[in-house]
């Protein structure tokens, strides 16, 4: 049996530009999936779990930066997407989910893979759609058609994310041999998008308000790596005199931005710091990782906070805003061009960094080795034109701590849209079946045992190289006062265990070296980037307590040299 109306989900994805569909195989799901495996504008990534699945789209999407189709059939399959569909959501990544169902009639009847899926995820989705039953009629027909071009603009719409069109199935749903699939021409719905802007008017509003203040400080929180963005940011900062701040999730570290405030931001320096509190703050960019600098930004109250996004949503993440710059960035940096600001307050800031990053320097030349050491190795090697993927917990916050080295052209990429373990291997997996460049995924062993299944699949990954820290634990409840105090940190908050990840290399064919001293550390990351037929992965053993112990005495030593 032939289902044009499905067929034609395809050719309306092809049409809006999806390039790849990540689909887990179904039998309720079959007319979807053939579908889209025989139409010829788009490839197919066959994922069998779900949750795996849905994360690698993410992946993927993160890279084109156009919407990913995900497939799935129904019941609790659909469910295996939420993680990544919430992630997704704060993220502002485009995905169109697609999930198979039994026609509606028999919900709640005991039938066998069938669930309430109408709306299944609820606020984590931009919009929902529920797809007709039959298309013998020609509104049925018109209704389905209207609704993918739908989604899909919504999808692609600031800010960016997923949508859900859920698509029940009567049987019979598998063509004959005979019968052939065809993908004739369909309608296309476009939407010219408005270029956001201001008048005249707003523009020298702003001039006059920024006249106003003494000390001005730009914060960047999760960007897309946009090197015109990085330019214009540079040179913004250059002209102006104003010190830029950047998480290493903001992908705008350079020479000249402050990159090292979650180490010398330490509340216990807040009467140290409070000078470097600006009267207006300008903010863009998603989330930020340092708790220090979200802290004294909160307890600092600026006079001004501008929040620059084309977005519609309101974010007071800092708790401060009192103007919402509705335009991109680049827009902005572009265009604004105010008088240079007070160069003693950006000196203070650039001095405090440079004075970090010399007692960060001299910290792990005299520390003994462990994870922390490891992370600072590995962003020293990474490869100029790679891609930095770092896994929730420990991996994201020690590289955060540390930053970038400045001369390196590195894109970097985390779940900070609702930081959890889960989908860490499998956002790497999708970047690295995406593009060319080398992808290295920085991770603890409890995100990379969690999320195993991400390379359970067929495709090559040579160009995927993974580090693991591995504690046997989840180590950062050691560096958390509340937990670190209980007695029961060892089995109900770090969750000890004895794996290595060798058998799963050995599994998954990739070449694989574990490491317990710093000396043979040092050695295979010195090999680790050359070319290879399989993914790398190179295993870091340490002890949770050591660990914790280093940890402490690092912040230590940035409260004694500052």
């Amino acid at each position: 049996m032939i289902l044009q109306h499905i067929n034609d989900i395809a050719s309306i994805c092809a049409g809006h530009g999806v390039k790849t569909a990540v689909i887990s195989p179904g039998s309720r799901s079959a007319p979807l999936t053939l579908a889209f495996s025989r139409h010829p504008e788009i490839e197919c990534k066959v994922i069998p779990d779900e949750r795996s699945a849905a994360f690698i789209g993410a992946g993927i999407a993160q890279q084109q930066r156009t919407p990913v189709a995900l497939i799935c059939t129904s019941g609790s399959a659909a469910y295996n997407y939420a993680p990544a569909i919430a992630e997704a959501f704060y993220q502002e990544i485009p995905l169109l989910v697609l999930t198979a169902d039994r026609p509606p009639e028999w919900t709640n009847q005991y039938d066998g893979q069938t669930i309430q899926q109408t709306g299944i995820y609820g606020k984590h989705v931009k919009a929902s759609f529920d797809f007709p039953v039959g298309s013998n009629h020609e509104d049925a027909l018109w209704h389905c058609n209207r609704i993918v071009n739908e989604a899909l603009l919504e999808s692609m719409s600031e800010p960016k994310g997923p949508v859900h069109i859920n698509v029940p199935f009567r049987e019979p749903f598998y063509p004959g041999k005979e019968q052939k699939m065809t993908f004739p021409e369909v309608r296309i719905i476009k939407r010219s998008k408005s270029v956001l802007g201001l008048p005249q008017s707003v523009w020298d509003e702003l001039a006059s308000e920024w006249k106003q203040h003494e000390s001005k400080a730009i914060v960047v929180g999760q960007c897309d790596f946009s090197s015109n963005l990085r330019g214009l940011l540079k040179q913004f900062g250059e002209d102006i005199k104003v010190p830029i701040i950047t998480d290493i999730i903001s992908n705008q570290q350079n020479s000249e931005s402050i990159k090292h405030q979650d180490a010398f931001l330490n509340p216990q320096l807040d009467s140290i710091n409070s000078r470097l509190a600006p009267e207006l703050l300008i903010t863009f960019g998603k989330s930020l990782i340092s708790k220090n600098l979200k802290t004294f930004l909160r307890k600092n109250s600026p006079k001004a906070h501008w929040h620059i996004s084309e977005s519609d949503r309101s974010n007071d993440t800092l708790q401060h805003t009192t103007r919402h710059i509705r335009m991109s960035p680049e827009g902005f940096f572009s265009t604004f061009k105010p008088e240079a600001t007070n160069t003693d307050f950006t000196s203070q800031w650039l001095q405090k960094d440079q004075t970090t990053a010399n007692s960060i320097s001299e910290f792990f030349h005299h520390s003994e080795f462990g994870e922390f050491k490891a992370v600072q190795a590995c962003l020293d090697t990474l490869p100029n034109q790679s891609q930095l993927h770092l896994a929730n917990s420990m991996a994201v916050r020690y590289a955060n701590l540390l930053g970038l080295p400045s001369e390196k052209n590195i894109s970097v990429f985390a779940n900070r849209g609702t930081s959890g373990i889960d989908g860490s291997n499998s956002t790497a997996v999708g970047a690295s079946l995406s593009q060319d460049q080398i992808v290295t995924l920085i991770t603890g062993d409890m995100a990379f045992f969690y999320d195993r299944n991400a390379f359970w699949h067929n495709y090559n990954l040579k160009n995927l190289r993974i580090i693991i820290l591995n504690n046997h634990a989840g180590g950062i409840f050691r560096l958390i006062k509340g937990p670190s105090s209980q007695p029961e940190l060892k089995e109900y908050f770090e969750t000890r265990q004895e794996l290595t990840t060798e058998n799963a290399c050995r599994d998954f064919k990739f070449d694989y070296k574990k490491v317990n001293s710093e000396t043979d550390f040092k050695e295979a990351l010195s090999t680790f980037y050359q070319a290879s037929e399989n993914a790398c992965v190179l295993e870091v053993e340490t002890s949770s307590e050591d660990n914790a112990d280093i940890f402490v005495k690092f912040k230590q030593h940035i409260i004694d040299h500052l």
